[in-house]
């Protein structure tokens, strides 16, 4: 369920990322600091949800390798 829930909030993140360059680059404002602030605050968000998806599953790889270890036969 928290899986899940980080990749819907990966996306949702990333599209309104692709929103933001899209105003960057077709908008005709006289300032994108606020487009310019969603990409930097991304960041930071965009790289948590990444470790916290691959934390998991290194985590348990690690946790399954060394209990099959401990009982091979």
């Amino acid at each position: 369920m928290k899986k899940k829930l980080l990749i819907i909030l990966f996306a949702l993140v990333l599209l309104l990322d692709f929103a933001a360059l899209d105003d960057i680059t077709t908008g005709n404002e006289p300032s994108f600091t606020l487009e310019y602030s969603i990409l930097i605050a991304s960041i930071p968000i965009l790289v948590f949800i990444t470790y916290q998806l691959l934390h998991k599953k290194s985590k348990k790889t690690i946790q399954n390798q060394t209990f099959n270890s401990r009982f091979d036969i």
